[in-house]
C-alpha cells in the first residue's frame, strides 16, 4: 500500500504547509496531491512542491478536463516529469457536470463517458510520443466541423516524451468505473472508500479489465486504486463526529433533488438513513438532521479520535485493504484547523 497526503483546495486562502510536505518526505509518503474545482488549481501547487521537497512524488486529484485541452494537461505532466525525472507523477483527470461546467468554463457540455474516453485517448498518444490525432465523439484533433477535413495536419510532441506516466482517473457511476479499468491506469474513485470496499468495486474493475487492450498492467489485481481518508485528531470523538455530521447533513440534505452527499450515502449502503436525513434537512430541523446521521456511518467512513485510535482503526480496518489511502486532515468544507503540533505525531504513526 503506498500512502499520500493532499492539500486544501477548497478555501479562500490557499497555502502549502510546506513543514508537513517535508515531514512526509522525510517519513517516506508517496505522493502529494492537490484537486481543484472553482478556486486554485490542482497544477501550479504541484510545481512549487517538486522544488523544495526532495523525494516525495506529485499527482493531481483530480484535474477536471472540461478546464483544459487534453493536449494541455498532457504537456504539463510530461513538462514536469522531465523537470524531476526521478519522481512519480501522477496524472489524476476526472469530469465535472454540466451546470458547473457551463457557468465556470463557459464551454458546452458533452457526455462525460466519451469525453473521458477521447481524452485519455489523446493523453496517451502524447505521453506514447505518438501523432495526436483523433476524430472522437467529443474531441475532434486537429479540429475540424462534422463533414469536412482537417485544414491543418497533426502533430507530434515536441517533448520526448515518458510513457509510464499513470492516467488514474475519477469515475462515480459504474460506467464511469468500467471505462477507467478498461482505458486508465488506476482509479480515484468518487464514491470513497471504506473498510471492505474492494469488494464492492472489484467486480466492477473485472468487467472493464475484460475489454482491455492497453498492456501497461499485467492483471485487474494490479489496478491500484488511490482513495482518501479524512481524519480529525481529538480527545472527544463524539465532537470530532459532529464535525463530519454537520458536513454530511448539510451536502446529503441541501439539494431540493437527493443529488450530493444523499447518493453518496446510498451508494455506500446507507440509503434510508439518507432519506431521512433529507427529509429533514428540507424542513429546515437541521440539528435533528444532523442527530440523523448515524454514529457508526461517521465510524466506517472517517477516522476520528485520539491519535491511538485512529491508528488502531487505520491498521484494523484501512491499511492493506486493497488500496492506496491518502490522508486528508482539514481538507473540507467548514473543517476547523488545526497545526502541525496537532498532526505531526499522527503523521509519524500512519507511516510506523
Amino acid at each position: 500500500m503506498k500512502i499520500g497526503i493532499e492539500f486544501d483546495w477548497q478555501r479562500p486562502r490557499f497555502d502549502i504547509n510546506r513543514d508537513r510536505v517535508r515531514l512526509c518526505d522525510e517519513l517516506g509518503y508517496d505522493v502529494a496531491f492537490c484537486a481543484e474545482k472553482g478556486g486554485s488549481d490542482a497544477i501550479s501547487p504541484l510545481g512549487f512542491i517538486l522544488g523544495f521537497a526532495k523525494r516525495i512524488g506529485v499527482g493531481t486529484r483530480i484535474a477536471q478536463n472540461v478546464a483544459r485541452t487534453p493536449t494541455t494537461l498532457a504537456m504539463t505532466y510530461q513538462t514536469m516529469k522531465q523537470m524531476c525525472p526521478d519522481r512519480e507523477i501522477i496524472a489524476g483527470v476526472g469530469s465535472s457536470n454540466p451546470m458547473f461546467t457551463e457557468q465556470w468554463h463557459g464551454t458546452p457540455w458533452t457526455p462525460a463517458y466519451w469525453r473521458m474516453r477521447d481524452y485519455v485517448t489523446v493523453m496517451r498518444k502524447y505521453f506514447n510520443g505518438e501523432l495526436v490525432e483523433i476524430d472522437g465523439r467529443a474531441i475532434t484533433i486537429p479540429y475540424h466541423p462534422a463533414g469536412e477535413a482537417p485544414k491543418h495536419p497533426a502533430l507530434y510532441p515536441v517533448l520526448e516524451t515518458d510513457p509510464n506516466i499513470p492516467i488514474i482517473f475519477g469515475g462515480g457511476t459504474e460506467l464511469m468505473l468500467t471505462l477507467a479499468a478498461e482505458i486508465g491506469d488506476g482509479l480515484m474513485p468518487n464514491g470513497g472508500w471504506w473498510p471492505g470496499a474492494r469488494a464492492f468495486y472489484q467486480p466492477i474493475i473485472d468487467k472493464g479489465f475484460a475489454k482491455r487492450t492497453i498492456p501497461s498492467l499485467t492483471g485487474a489485481q494490479d489496478f491500484p486504486i488511490w482513495a482518501h481518508v479524512d481524519v480529525i485528531v481529538s480527545d472527544d470523538v463524539k465532537a470530532a463526529m459532529r464535525e463530519f455530521k454537520v458536513y454530511t447533513a448539510k451536502w446529503t440534505g441541501f439539494h431540493v433533488g437527493k443529488g450530493g452527499h444523499h447518493e453518496l450515502m446510498t451508494f455506500r449502503g446507507w440509503g434510508r438513513e439518507a432519506d431521512r436525513v433529507h427529509e429533514l434537512y428540507q424542513a429546515g430541523r437541521i440539528l435533528e438532521a444532523e442527530d440523523a446521521v448515524p454514529d457508526d456511518y461517521i465510524d466506517q467512513c472517517w477516522l476520528v479520535g485520539p491519535i491511538d485510535r485512529v491508528v488502531e482503526r487505520w491498521r484494523k480496518y484501512w491499511v492493506d485493504d486493497g488500496c492506496n489511502l491518502i490522508v486528508r486532515t482539514d481538507n473540507w468544507p467548514g473543517a476547523k484547523s488545526a497545526g502541525n503540533e496537532v498532526y505531526e505525531p499522527l503523521m509519524r504513526a500512519l507511516r510506523e
